[in-house]
Parts: structure tokens; C-alpha cells; sequence
């Protein structure tokens, strides 16, 4: 398409010329008045959902109704047979209120039959009347061809399906979740009022579709031909729902123009026409579909755009200050203004650019102060751009980008701690005054000869507040290299001194808390209490933080890396009303302390109450639990595993249990497995959901290993307190690089076999990152695809197969978090906190 549009417009750039020509002669007042009738083409649209819905005994208000036909209307562009596929898409917002799938499709069938029936009413005597009186194209004639057909076929197929016909028996072959939704849809009751109204309304949109046309003709300055803007409209919208692909995107152009050209306009007029009335009822249209994306509330483009405009208007103000301004306009600026202050605001708005450009990356991380800086120098770039050369241009996009801003202020909640930001105000301070100070002393100094003025100690000073606030640039004359170097020199400090302190004031310094031995012993009190997670044990583990509500009833266990704090799976508490109490609390306090929460690992039963203050969620794999009680190594599906077992024992390899508290040469022994195991795997200690090899921690717990006749060590696992009830659970699982095949196998089954006879009725088996994902959405098919086809995920994988060949139940964990935007930083966040960096 991009290749064949540069072929036109290479071919045909006179007539495009000439149409250009015609579109600026256009009246704004009829464009204007086709601005007005897209706004009610749209809401008419939204209106056609309304009924179409309430034809079900279904509300559905207007403001969701025009959305939802925006959302669908851009996504048709994109899909075969747009305006009838799309139909299917954004229900899953439709479904939350309640409102049952055999409704939705129903309604949307509703929708789409009216919007047929309302163009065959329309085009029948309009077409059986030109067919009479003007030429049509083959095209145009088989285009209604087919457009009688499909209503036939509506008709039949619609009649089909009441009747459980042939059309219900194919599409139940076709796809059978869908015969439950077919006999909703069949059993439902239409109301023939709001049918009709459904019907009434289309009919309404085409007659705008009609006064559209004929708008274009009077806004471009032709004698407007009625039967004209009906055959055409006419004639477009049977192209529009015949066409396959990208909505009829140039067959329709060319028809249309066709058409107009056979009541007498010129081609280029006709054209013109065309492309003025594809504007209103394609592109605006479009365009709406495209801020409904955008504008919600949660959207990542949202979040992104206005830092991506803030960091384009930087560079153009950058750009603008340093490239020569238009004569005309430089001539009637300085009629007006002083050219002191052309001069300055030329300056100013360079120093802008080159903050802006530095602000947009704090903007992205959602920096409060770097809101308040950027909103000021946007509105400072207006002014700047209209005084240095009357850049009206530059100062638009500078407006824009205020309006970014202001309506995602809501975005920006990250704040600086203000005790660091009051530690670097001595720093500022100092490094102006060096600043001036050099000036001042270089300027009084200076020989005469390198600017022609003697210096005393006010003019010194004038001089270089002159340099540093760009002001009146013809009042020093550099007359040698050393006094141009000199004055480029102040002019270099100064930058460098105001970018430092805009980076220094806008860089997010975040007060990490401090827990002391007493609040980890309180904690370890309350686990015992009211723990009730095999994660619980790592709530306390010495690289978490520990947050407590008032009375020091409850806790929250978290690490901070940068702006986020990262919380490991719920609070501890006594009830959900105590943990959603604790999670308002933190959320409160990472407010107030600039951090942003996310919760990792949060078990499904615990979702109700993060919706319940807004949170979103995406599953992040499934935890494994082995029912213990029925677990045995008799029967067929653990033969492998017992033939390992077998041939191990065979072999003189013995499983040993070593109850803590450990002796050393054992820990020594350990940790030559461990270090090996780390080697061989090339990988780093990590935890945050997991342990690390640490001696003084490992001592005092049960060790379980798989070892020689001479002792020498090959697998081991260690046993960590699981705060559910029945169930045990296991941190580090470590094998050396010379262990035979099937040790792990042999250490895991052993190690059930052992818990079970101490009497537990479960373990935890841990984590298979990214199991279990459904693709309900874009992003988790997304990250579905990738897990099931990218080598890289082939681990997890690997660690989901390994932990099935045990037969667990699998519970899904997930990821809580408050805005889309987040998923982009989360991952490396926890990266990073897992390896303590």
C-alpha cells in the first residue's frame, strides 16, 4: 500500500497540486458544519447500539455505546470482512456488567442486520432511479448485486437459526462452545419497538452520509447537486460493505469520483469532493477510534505520549533556537517587541529544549516534580516561541503538550524524599556562585584588548549576568579567540551548572526504611500466630523490609529497588478485612514515600480484595502441591522414577535425613555442592522467593541428601517451616555436576516418602513461572505464544514438565499491580531485586 501510494503520488503530483489548490479554497463555515454532522454520525452509532441492546431489555449507556463502535469501527479497517468481523471484539467489558454473551452477539447481529436493511431501503428507488437516468459502472451495479444477496442471505440464515436450521447446525460444527450462546440467542425475546428504532436511526446515519456529500460540494464552492450526493453516498457505502479488505480504502475513492464525474463535476473536482467527504466519514471517524484507545484511563500509549511529545518538542526547541527564523515574521516581532527580549526568549527556549529533552526521562518514571517542571516550561516554550520569531508552529506543539500533561497529571505520583532534595541545596548554591564568581573575577581581570572595555566591578558584574541570562548579545564584542573562548566558556558553565540542577532536583531519591532486630522478632511472633503460606517463611528471611500497621497486628514483607517496592504475596493478618486494612496502609505510605507498590506472587483466592481498590493482575504461573495422602510410588505412572530409584539403591547411593542443629564438615560438604551447582548453571545466588546458601541459616534446619557409601554428597534439599496447614516445603534443591542421572528424582521421591511418614499432608513443590496462562487477553496471549514458542522460555517449560512427572495440583499465583504500564518495569524490577543488585 505504502509502495503503490508513492507510486501515485509521484505519477500524479500536478492534479494533487491542483487538488490542494481546491481544498484551500474551501469555506470554513461548511467545514465546520461537517465536523458538527460526524460528531452526530458517531453518536447516532453509539444510539444504534443503545436499541439495539434494549431490543434485548439490555441498557447500555451512550458514553459506552460510542466507544464501543469507535473501538470497533478502527479495528474493521485491519480485519477481513471489517465491518462484520469486528462485531465479535470488546465484549469482555460489555460481559463485566453483567450482560450475558448470547445478548451481546445478538444485539451486535441486531446492529449490523439494521445497518444492511437501512442501506437496501435507501439504495433500491435511489438506484433503480440512476440506472434510469445515468450511467453506472459494472462495479457500482454487482456491488448491489451482492448487497441484495447478503440481505437475502441475512434474512435465511437469521430465519435458520430460529428454527435450528442448517445455518445452526454448521456453526455448531464449526465451533460447539458455540451452540450454548446459539440457543440464548434463539430463546431471546426482541423487542419490535426498539427494533424498529434500531432500524429508524440507520436510516437517519445515511441520511448524513447524504447531507455530508452534499456539504463537500457547497464547502468547495460547486453547484451542489442533490441526486448526486444521494447516488454517490449510495454507491460508497454498497462498496463499503462489499468490500473484503480495509474497508473499501480506494475502490471507493475512485467510485465516488467516478460517480461525480457523471454529473458533471471535473475530475479534479470530483476528487476533491471525494477526499474532503472521506475526511468526515473515514478519518475523523478513524481518529475517534483512536483516542478511545488511547484516552483510557490505564493505557500505556497514554502514559508514554506525553513524555514522547515533551522529549519531539524539546529537540524542536533545540532545533527552532539555533536554525535562522523567517524574515517576515523576525521583521514584525521586533516592531513590537524589545530586541532585548527577541534575543532572550531565542535563548530561553534553548535552554528549554535542552531540559525538556532531560525531562522526558523522568516523566516516564512518573515523577511528580518533573510534572511541575515540564507543565512550567511548556507554557514558558508558548511565550517563547511567539516572542523570538513568532513560531506559531512550535508554540502549537508546545500547547499539545501541555494538554498531554494536564489530562495524564493523574499519572505522575512519584515523589523525591525531601530530606536529600534540602541535602543538595548547598550543592546548588555553591555551584552558582562558582559560576558567577569566575565570571565576575575573569571579567574584571581581562585585558582590554580582548573586548575593547576596561572593566570595573559593577560592569563585571552586569557582563556576566548579561552572558548568563542571554540578555542584550550585542553588548560584548569579543576581539580576540581568547575572549570569545572566554565568554563561550561562562556560556558552557552556566548550562552545565542548570542542567545539573534540573537533573539533580528531578532525579527520584528514595528513603530506603529500616527495620530493627526487634521488628523481625515481632514478625517471626505474628507468623507463628497467624501464618498461613509456604512464602511465609521468606516474609522474615534478612533481605526483606517489614512494614506493620499501628497496633503491630499485621505486617507486610517487601524489598524496594528504585521507585518500586516489590511485596511478597499477601500481608500477614488475622482476616481479609485486616489484610485489605494493611494493603490501604502501604499504599498510603509508598505514596507519601514515592515508591510504587506491586504484589508478587499473590495466591487467586486473594484477587477479590485487590480489585476491590483497583488493582489489576496477570497470572504469572502455577504453584505446585503434592497431595501427600495419596501419593505412592506403586503403579504404572511412577515406573520411571521407581526404575531411577532402583537402579541408584543398586548402585550404593542411599538417601540420609540430618536434623539441624548441622555439624560444619557438613555445611562444608554443602556448600561445595552448592558453589558447584552455581558454576555449572553459571548463575548467581537469588532470592526474595527463595533462599540462599547461607550457613548460619542452613544449620539449624533439616538437610536431606543423597550420598555414596564414602559419604560424598550429590544432591541435597533443605526443609524450610511452611506456615499452611499439613503441608512442608522445601527451599534449595542443589545436585553436583558429576551426580548420575535420576539423583534429583530419587532425592525429591524419597524426601515425600519422608514427610509423609512425619505425618504432613502435602508439599509445596514451588513455582513454574509462566504455566498456566490462559491468553484471555492480548498481553497474556501474548506472553502465552512466547512461553509455548520461544527457546528462551524452554526452562520453564523444563520446570513444569520435571515437577508433573510427581502428578501435583496446580494453583495459579499472580502478579498485582496498579497501572498497564508497570508490566513494562516490573520484570526487570524483580530481576533485580532477586539477585540484590
Amino acid at each position: 500500500m505504502l509502495c503503490t501510494a508513492v507510486f501515485f503520488i509521484h505519477g500524479q503530483h500536478i492534479e494533487i497540486l491542483e487538488i490542494k489548490a481546491q481544498l484551500n479554497t474551501a469555506v470554513p463555515s461548511y467545514i465546520g458544519i461537517g465536523v458538527l454532522l460526524t460528531i452526530l454520525y458517531i453518536v447516532a452509532q453509539g444510539q444504534m447500539y443503545v436499541h439495539s441492546f434494549k431490543a434485548l431489555n439490555v441498557h447500555m449507556g451512550l458514553r459506552n455505546a460510542i466507544v464501543l463502535f469507535l473501538k470497533r469501527n478502527l479495528i474493521s479497517i485491519f480485519l477481513p470482512a471489517g465491518g462484520f468481523s469486528s462485531l465479535i471484539f470488546f465484549t469482555k467489558e460489555i460481559e463485566e456488567e453483567g450482560i450475558s454473551k448470547s445478548k451481546i452477539h445478538l444485539s451486535s447481529t441486531l446492529f449490523a442486520f439494521c445497518g444492511i436493511l437501512s442501506v437496501v431501503i435507501v439504495a433500491i428507488p435511489v438506484l433503480g432511479i440512476a440506472l434510469l437516468t445515468t450511467k453506472l459502472g459494472l462495479v457500482e451495479i454487482l456491488s448491489f448485486a451482492f448487497l441484495l444477496l447478503l440481505t437475502a442471505f441475512l434474512f435465511v440464515a437469521i430465519y435458520s437459526i430460529s428454527k435450528k436450521g442448517w445455518a445452526y447446525q454448521w456453526l455448531s460444527r464449526l465451533r460447539p462452545s458455540l451452540s450454548a450462546v446459539l440457543d440464548d440467542m434463539v430463546d431471546e425475546r426482541i423487542s419490535r419497538k426498539h427494533f424498529w428504532l434500531t432500524l429508524l436511526i440507520s436510516i437517519g446515519i445515511e441520511c448524513i452520509g447524504i447531507l455530508h456529500l452534499y456539504i463537500c460540494m457547497l464547502a468547495l464552492g460547486f453547484n451542489a447537486s442533490l441526486p448526486a450526493a444521494i447516488i454517490g453516498y449510495i454507491v460508497m457505502v454498497i462498496l463499503l460493505i462489499s468490500s473484503p479488505f480495509l474497508r473499501g480504502l480506494g475502490t471507493i475513492e475512485v467510485s465516488l469520483t467516478f460517480i461525480l464525474s457523471q454529473f458533471g463535476f471535473p475530475i479534479i473536482a470530483a476528487a476533491t469532493i471525494t477526499l474532503m467527504f472521506r475526511f468526515f466519514e473515514f478519518w475523523l471517524p478513524l481518529i475517534g477510534g483512536i483516542i478511545s484507545f488511547i484516552t483510557k484511563k490505564d493505557s500505556i500509549v497514554l502514559r508514554i505520549l506525553p513524555a514522547f511529545i515533551i522529549l519531539i518538542l524539546g529537540v524542536v526547541n533545540i532545533i527552532s533556537s539555533i536554525t535562522p527564523a523567517i524574515p517576515a515574521r523576525l521583521r514584525l516581532v521586533r516592531d513590537i517587541f524589545p530586541e532585548d527580549l527577541v534575543v532572550t526568549s531565542n535563548a530561553l527556549v534553548l535552554i528549554f529544549g535542552l531540559i525538556l529533552v532531560m525531562i522526558s526521562v523522568f516523566l516516564l518514571q512518573g515523577s511528580k516534580r518533573a510534572w511541575y517542571v515540564a507543565v512550567s516550561i511548556t507554557l514558558f516554550s508558548v511565550l517563547g516561541h511567539l516572542f523570538k520569531a513568532a513560531d506559531y508552529e512550535e508554540a502549537i506543539l508546545a500547547l499539545l503538550a501541555f494538554s498531554s500533561l494536564f489530562y495524564t497529571r493523574a499519572n505522575y505520583k512519584l515523589k523525591t524524599h525531601p530530606k536529600f532534595v534540602q541535602v543538595g541545596y548547598p550543592v546548588f548554591i555553591f555551584a552558582i556562585l562558582a559560576v558567577f564568581a569566575y565570571g565576575v573575577i575573569g571579567f574584571y581581570f581581562i585585558d582590554k584588548r580582548h573586548f575593547g572595555v576596561e572593566f570595573q566591578f559593577v560592569d563585571s558584574v552586569k557582563a556576566v549576568l548579561k552572558v548568563i541570562f542571554f540578555i542584550d548579545d550585542q553588548a560584548l564584542h569579543p576581539l580576540t579567540k581568547f575572549g570569545l573562548h572566554f565568554e563561550q566558556s561562562i556560556y558552557c558553565a552556566s548550562g552545565l551548572v542548570i542542567l545539573f540542577i534540573i537533573f539533580s532536583l528531578l532525579k527520584p531519591y528514595f528513603f530506603k526504611p529500616y527495620n530493627t532486630p526487634k521488628d523481625f522478632e515481632d514478625a517471626e511472633n505474628l507468623l507463628q500466630q497467624k501464618g498461613s503460606s509456604a512464602l511465609d517463611y521468606f516474609k522474615t528471611y534478612p533481605d526483606k523490609f517489614i512494614y506493620f500497621n499501628e497496633s503491630r497486628t499485621a505486617f507486610i514483607s517487601f524489598k524496594i529497588t528504585r521507585h518500586f517496592a516489590l511485596v511478597l504475596e499477601d500481608p500477614v493478618a488475622e482476616s481479609t478485612e485486616e489484610k485489605l486494612s494493611m494493603i490501604r496502609q502501604f499504599e498510603k505510605r509508598c505514596e507519601e514515600t514515592g515508591f510504587i507498590a506491586a504484589y508478587y506472587r499473590v495466591p487467586e483466592e486473594s484477587l477479590s480484595f485487590y480489585k476491590s481498590i483497583g488493582k489489576k493482575f496477570i497470572p504469572i504461573g502455577e504453584e505446585a502441591v503434592l497431595n501427600l495422602e495419596t501419593f505412592t510410588m506403586d503403579g504404572g505412572k511412577m515406573k520411571t522414577t521407581r526404575s531411577a530409584i532402583n537402579r541408584l539403591s543398586t548402585e550404593g547411593f542411599i538417601f540420609k535425613v540430618y536434623e539441624g542443629p548441622q555439624k560444619e564438615g557438613l555445611l562444608q560438604k554443602l556448600q561445595t555442592v552448592s558453589d558447584n551447582w552455581l558454576k555449572d548453571l553459571n548463575q548467581k545466588e537469588v532470592a526474595f522467593t527463595q533462599g540462599i546458601f547461607d550457613k548460619s541459616i542452613l544449620k539449624n534446619q533439616t538437610i536431606l541428601t543423597i550420598e555414596d557409601q564414602e559419604e560424598k554428597i550429590y544432591a541435597f534439599l533443605n526443609l524450610i517451616p511452611d506456615y499452611a496447614m499439613g503441608e512442608a516445603t522445601y527451599d534449595l534443591i542443589r545436585k553436583e555436576t558429576d551426580a548420575p542421572n535420576g539423583v534429583l528424582d530419587m532425592l525429591l521421591a524419597k524426601t515425600f516418602l519422608y514427610l509423609k511418614e512425619q505425618g504432613f499432608t502435602s508439599v509445596n513443590m514451588g513455582l513454574a513461572p509462566l504455566s498456566g496462562i490462559d491468553g484471555v487477553d492480548v498481553t497474556q496471549k501474548t506472553i502465552k505464544y512466547a512461553y509455548d514458542n520461544l527457546k528462551v522460555f524452554a526452562q520453564f517449560k523444563g520446570l513444569r514438565r520435571y515437577k508433573e512427572k510427581f502428578y501435583p495440583e496446580w494453583k495459579k499465583k499472580y502478579l498485582v499491580y496498579s497501572h498497564h504500564y508497570h508490566l513494562l518495569q516490573v520484570p526487570s524490577a524483580l530481576k533485580r531485586i532477586s539477585e540484590g543488585s
